[in-house]
């Protein structure tokens, strides 16, 4: 008998089962949150969806649940004391293996009690969402110089020598490697390690990470058309306000840029820009709007004349920038990490050196002078995006991704492919 997660039980063993259709019949997505929060979170829930549209029977176990939202076709598990380490696994995972799935997906954990229960009931794939073998967690020296070294002991004199750290309070070091070492364990042992950029893969083929594929990302806002771009000048940024995203390189940019600055978002880095606009005398220029909830972002995307991404760091993918794109809107981006997979320089959008603030203001008043060339990048950006970054992509993708690791977890486990 197939159980409903895709499992023969007739003989007493628990055996991987694909639906005839070809797809991965079921899957456990195991995340600390489900919430739209407009990071991780509000990624597995799309990705959820997208799954579940494809006929996955898709299940959810995680931390905190908000409980005003629901997708079709997913269902969902709360367990508080997940990620309570002093208790017991089964406490911890609850109920959400009385049926073992194809494959189980855990984003942002690796804890290693839950990393290897889960892998000895089910093929086991890990994603990487940002650089999970990295102390610091940014991976960076200096604008647009991506550490390039496997996470280890070498890493510790670079924290404070080459600046990797960003910061010269050292208290925060020892935990920090000790979570980034738990975290490429977890990564190197998994069935299959996932990735949403060759940046990131990059990450993870250094630390010695041997099962890998990289998803395309969609846009998780609904695109809006906006309209009066030929009459306005305006320049968003959508992101969170810390020094990794640039938002200091955006400023020093604006003095030399005749538009309105609209910055949405929310970070430890808010109060400080303030004061820099206020010192750079264009603050009454600058917006500072907060946070936005998805449709009121994607109405700011879609009203820019042009979106930045002024990261600094390598971007792990940079999601708002194919948001901008599907909105009809150009985007200029620093030349670093993720964004050169769907920043086309001269097509959707311009790319400039991290850290330029004189080349970003150079690329910003270029396409600010001739709206024209801002609809026909945009509209090359939107047609990219419904190629090469859907959510029939990203799912169909993500099964093929499973696939594999339920092919590599039954090698590990001796079992044969037509024992399953």
């Amino acid at each position: 008998m197939v159980s409903p997660f895709g499992w023969d039980r007739a003989d007493g063993h628990e055996r991987v089962a694909i639906a005839v259709t070809g797809e991965l019949s079921s899957v456990l997505l195991v995340t600390p949150l489900w919430t739209r929060d407009g990071g991780i979170g509000t990624h597995v829930m799309a990705s959820a969806e997208a799954l579940a549209q494809r006929g996955c029977d898709v299940h959810v176990l995680a931390a905190r649940l908000d409980s005003d939202i629901r997708v079709a076709g997913v269902a969902l598990h709360d367990s508080p004391r997940l990620l309570d380490t002093s208790a017991s696994i089964h406490t911890r995972v609850g109920a959400a293996l009385a049926r073992i799935p194809a494959a189980v997906h855990l984003h942002q954990l690796h804890d290693p009690e839950l990393v290897a229960h889960m892998q000895s009931k089910a093929p086991l794939v890990i994603s990487a969402h940002g650089f999970t073998a990295c102390t610091s967690g940014v991976h960076y020296f200096g604008p647009g110089e991506e550490c390039t070294r496997q996470h280890g002991p070498g890493c510790v004199p670079n924290l404070l020598a080459r600046g990797c750290a960003h910061t010269r309070d050292p208290r925060w070091f020892p935990a920090a490697y000790r979570r980034a070492t738990r975290g490429r364990d977890a990564l190197r042992h998994c069935d299959m390690a996932i990735s949403y950029s060759t940046a990131m893969d990059r990450h993870l083929a250094v630390n010695g990470v041997p099962e890998r594929s990289v998803i395309p990302l969609f846009p998780t806002l609904t695109p809006v058309e906006g309209s009066g771009h030929a009459a306005r000048r305006r320049v968003v940024f959508a992101g969170r306000v810390v020094q990794a995203k640039g938002v200091d390189v955006l400023l020093r940019a604006a003095g030399a840029v005749d538009a309105e600055l609209v910055i949405c978002g929310d970070g430890w880095g808010l109060d400080s820009m303030r004061k820099l606009a206020r010192k750079l005398a264009i603050a009454e220029r600058v917006d500072f709007r907060g946070w936005r909830e998805p449709r009121q972002l994607a109405r700011e995307l879609a009203e820019a004349s042009v979106v930045v991404v002024p990261s600094v760091w390598p971007e792990p993918f940079g999601l708002v920038g194919i948001e901008a794109l599907a909105c009809g809107r150009p985007v200029v981006a620093s030349a670093t990490g993720g964004i050169v997979d769907w920043l086309e320089h001269g097509v959707n959008g311009l790319s400039f050196a991290a850290g330029d603030s004189t080349a970003l203001a150079h690329a910003l008043n270029e396409l600010l002078d001739d709206p024209s060339r801002q609809a026909e990048m945009g509209a090359a950006g939107r047609q990219m995006v419904a190629e090469r970054f859907s959510r029939e992509r990203h799912a169909s993708a993500l099964q093929a991704a499973y696939r594999s690791a339920s092919d590599t977890w039954r090698s590990r486990m001796g079992r044969s492919p037509a024992a399953a």
